[in-house]
């Protein structure tokens, strides 16, 4: 099977080359039946250079694109694009071409590549998905936050579906052959009334794939290690949205209502349930939306589950309040992700009788609300 690695990138400068050494495209080595394909997103920086580098390096194997139409979805599907041209002119089928997306500043294991490969070839129908981890120099230095990430998600976990029926995918250690691609329909923008754009593109894709009845595989012996920029920018943000990508307005209503933010280290000294009310509350919206509603209402529309007992369950009265069909999926997923995160913003007290039984924190807290 011929592998084909899309890496989308913007400003990467300083991390690009060390990714793809990470993926095995070393000075005078390239992995066997792996072509990587690297698509500028309007760099303002020397990435282009860095790119032309590496294919000097590899000719035969590397691919360069440039999208200037800026965003996420973009420049991936234009990488799919380009992987299915070679295709194409090497006579090879779309079955025979698996694509795994990944991320200008992330560093891969070294098996991480025949782990993915491995799984795709036992589940050809799938999305396949590795294991992004935070590498041990950045736990070391900052235990605080994941112990208060840890705490807060305890309280909320009961709620969460198993594994194998979440849905939502992290784009960086994601994979597919190139024929489900096309038959899901491919990457596409969607975006909310407000005109911003719904992310988790590879989130949104799968969920159009459940309808089609592919799964998801776990390669879980393929580790990733993310930068942890984002994190860095804003701890606070990453924190209550569990790292989640929201849109543009809510971002800039969290840093209009949060403008001093909180120190990454200054997590090492905080208690959740004291320092943190808010922003756990917060956080346990985003875990319950992204890992008990998304992914039970998804279950619901494709009727994959008993739904008068889903309905009498803790999570009923959230569930009713959202309600998508079979048809709606397979055309604006979305919608869903919008739908959950509206409903947090107008009834964040059905949340919070969900999550405690109990009202909202105080008053003084509810500033941070979704």
């Amino acid at each position: 099977m011929q592998t084909a690695i899309v890496i989308p990138c913007l400003d990467e400068e300083a991390s690009l080359m060390r990714t793809c050494l990470s993926l095995g495209f070393h000075a005078d080595a390239a992995p066997s039946q792996t072509m990587l394909i690297l698509v500028d997103n309007g760099s303002t920086d020397n990435t282009m250079a860095v790119m032309r580098e590496i294919r000097r390096r590899h000719m035969s194997v590397v691919l360069v694109g440039q999208m200037l139409e800026r965003g996420y979805v973009p420049p991936r599907h234009l990488g799919v694009l380009l992987a299915k041209a070679f295709a194409d002119e090497h006579g090879l089928a779309n079955e025979e071409i698996l694509i795994l997306q990944a991320d200008a500043d992330t560093v891969y294991d070294n098996n991480y590549l025949p782990t993915m490969k491995a799984a795709a070839i036992a589940a050809p129908q799938d999305l396949i998905e590795g294991v992004a981890r935070a590498d041990d120099a950045f736990l070391g230095a900052y235990p605080g936050y994941h112990d208060c990430c840890a705490l807060a998600d305890t309280a909320v976990s009961r709620f969460a579906v198993a594994e194998a029926e979440e849905v939502v995918i992290d784009d960086k250690v994601a994979g597919y052959r190139l024929s489900e691609y096309v038959r899901w329909g491919g990457h596409r923008r969607e975006f909310n009334a407000q005109g911003d754009e719904i992310h988790a593109e590879t989130s949104r894709l799968f969920i159009r794939a459940k309808t089609l009845g592919a799964g998801r595989t776990r390669a879980g012996d393929a580790f990733a290690y993310p930068s942890r920029r984002k994190i860095l920018a804003d701890p606070l943000a990453a924190f209550a949205s569990c790292g989640f990508p929201r849109e543009q307005a809510w971002r800039a209503r969290w840093a209009t209502d949060h403008p001093a933010g909180l120190p990454l280290d200054a997590f090492d000294c905080a208690h959740p349930a004291t320092d943190l009310v808010g922003a756990v509350f917060v956080r346990q919206v985003h875990f319950l939306i992204l890992y008990a509603l998304l992914p039970i209402r998804v279950q619901l529309a494709l009727g994959r589950c008993d739904g008068a007992s889903v309905l009498r369950s803790p999570l009923g009265r959230l569930l009713e309040e959202v309600s998508i069909d079979a048809e709606a999926l397979r055309t604006q997923p979305g919608r869903l992700f919008e739908a959950f995160f509206a409903l947090a913003d107008l009834r964040p007290q059905l949340f919070a009788d969900c999550i405690s039984q109990g009202p909202l924190p105080p008053s003084s807290t509810i500033a941070w609300a979704i």
